[in-house]
């Protein structure tokens, strides 16, 4: 749509995770800290073009505003047809 043209575009990404808490106690949490990535990117393009071009891409990707706002999951479960929810079932006590 804008016209802008890349020739040639590399990514390296490197994701960064750790987790704690217990499985059998249902604490478990799993995260995220740093998604780092790099392009390499060739355009005939003006820098200011290839800008513009970037900010559209972040803005307008799906995944990337979704991780940006975790709130945005709504879960419903049914369990053998009927509806279910988990937090009627504390964690076990040890």
């Amino acid at each position: 749509m804008m016209k802008v043209e890349v020739s040639n575009v590399t990514a390296t990404i490197a994701l960064h995770v750790a987790s704690e808490g217990s499985v059998l106690a249902q604490t478990v949490q799993a995260r995220a800290d740093k998604i780092e990535i790099h392009y390499e990117i060739e355009s005939s393009n003006t820098p200011a073009e290839v800008a513009g071009l970037l900010k559209n891409a972040r803005n307008g990707c799906y995944v990337r505003q979704t991780i940006a706002d975790p709130k945005l999951f709504h879960d419903t479960v049914n369990l053998n047809g009927s509806p279910f929810n988990m937090d009627d079932y504390p964690a076990p006590t040890r």
